[in-house]
């Protein structure tokens, strides 16, 4: 089973997110969905060995190397959407969600900016809608990330505090 580190919206709580990838050295992979790109690259200095994949936020505006505001991961057997959120209007509900994740041929699709953590499954589709909430600012006053663990057949989603 592969663990991943889920982590949204640091704005600018970089000692958050770091403490949080120290924490879990299981996890080797980090996705990272908006809204603080700016200090991936710090905290893929200090984590050799893992492997970070980040999309853009609506708040990361003029940044080089993270130029994607989505993407599709290929990962123990299961396709990955990832996106901050924004693009695809989940304050208001996860139909777009779900539906760019169907047409992608997703079954999980990782999102952020609401702050707050969420999942859900949509049993018609088979697709896992997993949102980690904000390391950074909390609307819930929970400071929070994800780890989802995945192999070919389970996927499990799990949200810890700081």
């Amino acid at each position: 089973m592969e663990n991943i580190l889920v982590l949204s919206d640091i704005h600018g709580r970089v000692t958050h997110a770091r403490e949080v990838v120290e924490k879990h050295p299981e996890c080797k992979t980090v996705i990272f969905l908006g809204d603080g790109a700016r200090h991936i690259d710090s905290l893929e200095k200090s984590a050799p060995g893992k492997t970070f994949f980040a999309v853009m936020g609506n708040c990361d505006t003029f940044l080089d190397g993270i130029p994607e505001k989505e993407a599709v991961l290929d990962i123990e057997g299961h396709r990955i959407f990832i996106c901050h959120g924004h693009t695809r209007m989940v304050k208001y509900g996860l139909g777009a969600l779900l539906n760019v994740a169907k047409e992608k041929n997703c079954d999980i699709a990782l999102y952020g900016h609401t702050h707050i953590a969420r999942e859900e499954y949509d049993s018609e589709s088979e697709v896992y809608m997993f949102n980690p909430g904000s390391i950074g600012e909390p609307r819930d006053g929970r400071f929070t990330y994800g780890i989802l663990s995945l192999d070919k057949s389970n996927v499990l989603f799990s949200i810890g505090e700081v």
